[in-house]
């Protein structure tokens, strides 16, 4: 990692249809001055293949079609079995519901960003999980 600028690798596990969100929020993080390397519709094998090879601090996670809890647990499951768990965060974004937000905390991501958190919160967000990994 150059000058400890972040690098996040950004993607959607499972059935996703949809991108508009992980582009919008991938263009925020450029602009906050973070690396993003876009990976698109992958598997959790793949997205922690890439994160390795591309040496990411985070690795964000978009979800809207209500997948994410097995998806999710799937991704950690495996970064635990690689111990990936405490070199690499892991972020969530999409549409979540309130009910589904402490089950994604307690499988280990960082943080959980439903519909309608701002550009800071996003950015403050991805900033703090850096910071706890790259220590």
């Amino acid at each position: 990692m150059e000058n400890n600028k972040i690098k996040v690798l950004m993607c959607c596990l499972g059935p996703e249809t949809h991108n508009r969100g992980i582009i919008i929020v991938s263009n925020i993080l450029k602009e906050a001055g973070m690396e993003v390397v876009y990976l698109g519709n992958t598997t959790p094998e793949n997205a922690l293949k890439a994160g390795i090879e591309e040496d990411v601090q985070i690795v964000g996670v978009s979800s809207l079609s209500g997948a994410h809890l097995r998806t999710g647990a799937m991704l950690l499951s495996l970064a635990k079995e690689k111990g990936l768990d405490k070199s690499m965060a892991f972020m969530m974004g999409g549409v979540i519901p309130p009910n589904d937000i402490k089950p994604l905390l307690e499988m280990g991501f960082s943080n959980v960003m439903p519909s309608g958190v701002t550009r800071e919160e996003i950015v403050e967000n991805m900033k703090k999980a850096a910071k706890a990994v790259m220590m």
